[in-house]
């Protein structure tokens, strides 16, 4: 790794053209090229390549390319490659490519093309199910809204 090693324990941001790595720190903002965090607790994250997670976790998160969490968490995440969670947790999973929830995973909501999930993780809604609520929760506001213009204060 050509990178920059990060062993203090609290920064605001932490900006490199190149790879990170940071350990045991509470870091606000992460850019960089690829990120791996030991465990840390970090705000939201930017990364260009990969990035990788073990007892760490994070808010929001985009990726350029793969990400792993082990025995880590995370907000939503957005990844141009594939996601794998082992024993950890996110909010949501939008990925371009695979995901794999592992054992003792949990995931809120996934989009992804190929989702694989093994025994003992925990997925909300899947792909196809995430599409159906967006779909019905489209169609009930624009009901609403609908129902909303007929009704006009002046008519009353």
């Amino acid at each position: 790794m050509d990178g920059h090693v990060e062993q203090r324990r609290v920064l605001k941001t932490l900006e490199a053209a190149g790879d990170v790595s940071v350990q045991g720190s509470l870091v606000g903002i992460v850019n960089a090229r690829d990120a791996h965090f030991t465990r840390s607790v970090v705000g939201p994250v930017a990364a260009s390549g990969q990035v990788s997670f073990v007892q760490a976790g994070c808010g929001p998160m985009m990726a350029g390319g793969d990400v792993s969490f082990h025995q880590a968490g995370c907000g939503p995440v957005i990844a141009k490659g594939d996601v794998s969670i082992e024993q950890g947790g996110t909010q949501s999973i939008l990925a371009a490519g695979g995901a794999t929830i592992g054992t003792g995973a949990f995931v809120g909501v996934i989009a992804s093309p190929k989702v694989s999930v093994e025994d003992g993780a925990t997925v909300v809604m899947s792909t196809r199910q995430a599409a159906a609520f967006g779909a019905a929760f489209g169609v009930a506001v624009g009901l609403i809204v609908g129902l909303a213009r007929r009704r006009r204060p002046s008519d009353l």
